[in-house]
C-alpha cells in the first residue's frame, strides 16, 4: 500500500486537476470484456471517481507524456543499467514435499538455489492433482505486498475448479517486489524471486503436475509490474497482467510506490536495485520494457476507486488509503497503457468502476482478466 504522504499528495493533485479539466466523452461500464480504448467520463459515474478519471483521461495527451513520464517515468533507461537478469545457468529448483490441503490445493514446498532456502507454494490444480495425467498450462498468481497467497482468498479456489491449469501462488514475497535484490537483506536474507519464478520453480510444477511449459503470470498491487517483467524473462510466458496495480517503478510516484511498499513491510529497497536515484529503477519499469513485452498477451485492470459492496476490508493499510491507493492504480495503468498506445503493443484493459485498492476488488477482476488469459493458455 501507498505512503499515506504520497498516496495524499497525489490525491490531492488529481482533485486540482478534477476541478479544472473535463476528459473524453465516451463512458465505459462495468463490462465483461476488455476495453483496449480506455476513454471514459465524469457523466455515468459518481463524483468522486472525477479525480482518478481526469487524471487518467489527461495520460493519453500531450500534456499526458509530460505529466506521465513526471510521475510514472518515460521510455529511456540510463547506458549503464540494465534490468534484472535471472541466472538461467544456476540449477533449477529442488522438490522437497507436495501436502494435499483439499480436493484441488496443493501444498508444493520447493528448495531455491538461488536463495539456498525452501519456498513453499499454494497450487490448485484439477481433481487428482498429480495423479491427474492430462497435460496443463499453469498460471502463476502472485499476491500483493504482502504476499498472501490467492488461495487463501475465498472463490480464488471456486473460480478455478472446473478449468484445466494449474494456479500456482507462492508464499513469502511480502515486501520484495518478487524480483532480484542487488543485496541480501538481513531478515530477507538472498532474495532472488525473479530467478525463482522464471527458472527455477517452473520444470518443478511442470513436471508434478504436468504442466505444457505454456505458462502466464499476473500479480496484484505492488507485484503487478514485477508480473509483466517476470514475463520478459522467458518465453514460456505467454500471457502476463496487473491487478490494480502501478506498472511502474520510475518517476515520482511510481518509484516511491515500489520503495514504500517494500518499506511498509520493514525492507531497505536501496539493497534492491539501489537508491532513490539509482538508474535500477528506470531499468525495471515495466513501463520501459514495453518492447520486451510485444507479442505476449498483456491484461490491465483497475477501478475508478469508488466505495463498494464487495470491499473487503484490510488488515494492512489504514481504510482512508484504499480509495486513493486504487486511484493512483487506476492513473499509472493508463499511463502505462498511452506508452503502450505509442509503441503499438497490445492489451486488454478492463476497467471497473466501483472497488477500492483491497481483495474485494481483485477478486471481481479474476474473472473478467480470464477473458485475456484463458484464450491464451488454450483453456476454456
Amino acid at each position: 500500500m501507498l505512503n499515506r504522504r504520497i498516496a495524499g499528495a497525489v490525491f490531492a493533485a488529481s482533485l486540482t486537476l478534477g476541478a479544472a479539466t473535463a476528459p473524453s466523452a465516451t463512458a465505459v461500464p462495468d463490462a465483461p470484456g476488455p476495453l483496449n480504448d480506455g476513454r471514459s467520463s465524469l457523466s455515468s459515474s459518481p463524483i468522486a471517481a472525477g479525480p482518478a478519471m481526469v487524471m487518467g483521461s489527461l495520460m493519453g495527451g500531450v500534456l499526458g507524456g509530460v505529466l506521465g513520464k513526471a510521475l510514472f517515468g518515460g521510455s529511456s533507461i540510463s547506458n549503464n543499467a540494465q534490468p534484472v537478469t535471472p541466472n538461467t545457468d544456476g540449477p533449477i529448483g529442488e522438490l522437497r514435499g507436495v501436502e494435499q490441503i483439499s480436493t484441488t490445493v496443493w501444498r508444493v514446498t520447493v528448495y531455491s538455489p538461488s536463495m539456498d532456502k525452501e519456498i513453499v507454494n499454494e497450487v490448485i490444480a484439477p481433481v487428482g492433482g498429480p495423479d491427474n495425467l492430462t497435460p496443463r498450462p499453469t498460471y502463476y498468481l502472485l499476491g500483493g505486498a504482502g504476499g498472501t497467497p490467492w488461495t487463501d482468498y475465498d472463490g480464488t479456489v471456486e473460480f478455478f475448479a472446473d478449468k484445466n491449469v494449474n494456479v500456482v501462488s507462492p508464499r513469502g514475497t511480502r515486501g520484495t517486489m518478487v524480483t532480484d535484490w542487488n543485496e541480501p537483506h538481513g531478515e530477507f536474507g538472498t532474495l532472488k524471486w525473479a530467478t525463482y519464478l522464471s527458472h527455477e520453480l517452473p520444470p518443478v510444477i511442470d513436471e508434478v503436475f504436468h504442466g505444457t511449459g505454456r505458462d502466464a503470470i499476473a500479480g496484484a498491487s505492488a507485484h503487478g509490474g514485477p508480473a509483466l517483467m517476470i514475463a520478459t524473462m522467458s518465453d514460456r510466458f505467454v500471457a502476463a497482467g496487473t491487478f490494480s496495480s502501478c506498472p511502474s517503478t520510475s518517476g515520482l510516484v511510481g518509484k516511491s510506490f515500489a520503495r514504500l511498499g517494500v518499506r511498509f513491510y520493514n525492507g531497505d529497497p536501496s539493497k534492491m536495485w539501489g537508491g532513490p536515484f539509482s538508474s535500477g529503477w528506470e531499468a525495471n519499469s515495466a513501463v520501459n520494457n514495453l518492447d520486451a513485452l510485444r507479442g505476449k498477451q498483456l491484461f490491465l485492470t483497475a477501478s475508478r476507486g469508488i466505495h463498494s459492496e464487495h470491499d473487503d476490508r484490510m488488515t494492512d493499510s489504514p481504510d482512508f488509503l484504499l480509495v486513493p491507493d486504487e486511484q493512483v492504480a487506476y492513473v499509472c495503468s493508463r499511463h502505462f497503457m498511452a506508452r503502450a498506445d505509442a509503441k503499438d503493443v497490445d492489451y486488454d484493459w478492463y476497467e471497473l468502476t466501483e472497488g477500492t485498492h483491497n481483495m474485494g476488488t481483485f477478486k471481481r477482476q479474476l474473472p473478467l482478466t480470464w477473458e485475456t488469459v484463458g484464450p491464451a493458455l488454450g483453456v476454456e
